[in-house]
C-alpha cells in the first residue's frame, strides 16, 4: 500500500521488517512493483536479486515489477535477460502486459525494428496499448515508416482512435511530407475523430 502511495521509505520500512518471515512472493512483488513505478529501478531490481537468494520463487507479477524497472532505467540487455528467464528458468508464461514492458523498453531506446518484429512474433494479439506505445517511440525517434505501420495497425485494432492520427501526422510533418500530414488530419476530421489523453505501455 505504501509503495502505491509512493511514500518509498514507508514501504522499505514495513517490507524489511516483514522480509524475513514472508513465505510467498506477494510482498515481495509490491516492493519491486511499487518502486519501478516510483523511479526506483535500480533499488527495485536489488530486491529483486535478493528475493531470488530465497527459497521463493518469482511470478507473473514479479517480472512485470522487474521489466518495467529495466524500462525505467534504460537497461535494455537486462530486460532482455529477465525477460528470456521467465520461461527458460522459471517455467513463466509471459503475458500481453510483458510484451508490452519489452515493447517500450526497445521502444526508448530506439531500437524500434527490433521491438516491431518482437510484436510480429508475440504469440497473441497486440492491443491498443502496445501499438501506441510503438507509435509514440516512432515519433520520438523520427522513424516514419515504423510509425506509419504502427498507426496502421492501431486504427485496425481500434478505428475511433483520434490520438493515433494525430501522432502519425506529427510523424510526418516532422519528416517534412506535409502532404501526409494534411491528408492523415483531414482523414481524420472526415472520420470525426478527436485526441484524447495520451497512453503509456509501462506499468
Amino acid at each position: 500500500m505504501y509503495a502505491k502511495c509512493a511514500s518509498v521509505n514507508d514501504a522499505l520500512e514495513v517490507f524489511n521488517q516483514i522480509r524475513e518471515k514472508a513465505v510467498d512472493v506477494s510482498p515481495w512483488n509490491a516492493i519491486i512493483c511499487g518502486l519501478a513505478m516510483h523511479g526506483h529501478a535500480h533499488l527495485s531490481l536489488r530486491i529483486f536479486s535478493d528475493l531470488l537468494k530465497q527459497n521463493i520463487k518469482p511470478n507473473s507479477i514479479t517480472f512485470i515489477g522487474v521489466l518495467s524497472a529495466c524500462c525505467h532505467a534504460g537497461l535494455v540487455e537486462a530486460g532482455e535477460q529477465h525477460f528470456q528467464s521467465m520461461t527458460e528458468l522459471y517455467n513463466v508464461k509471459p503475458n500481453i502486459k510483458h510484451y508490452g514492458c519489452m515493447v517500450d523498453l526497445f521502444g526508448r531506446a530506439g531500437r524500434l525494428k527490433e521491438a516491431e518484429e518482437l510484436i510480429r512474433t508475440m504469440p497473441m494479439e497486440a492491443d491498443i496499448i502496445i501499438w501506441g506505445t510503438l507509435l509514440a517511440a516512432s515519433k520520438t525517434h523520427g522513424n516514419t515508416e515504423i510509425g506509419k505501420r504502427a498507426a496502421e495497425n492501431l486504427a485496425r485494432v481500434e478505428p475511433s482512435h483520434g490520438p493515433s492520427r494525430v501522432l502519425l501526422s506529427n510523424i510526418h510533418a516532422d519528416a517534412g511530407r506535409w502532404d501526409d500530414a494534411f491528408l492523415t488530419r483531414q482523414a481524420m476530421r472526415s472520420q470525426g475523430l478527436t485526441r484524447s489523453t495520451a497512453y503509456s505501455g509501462v506499468v
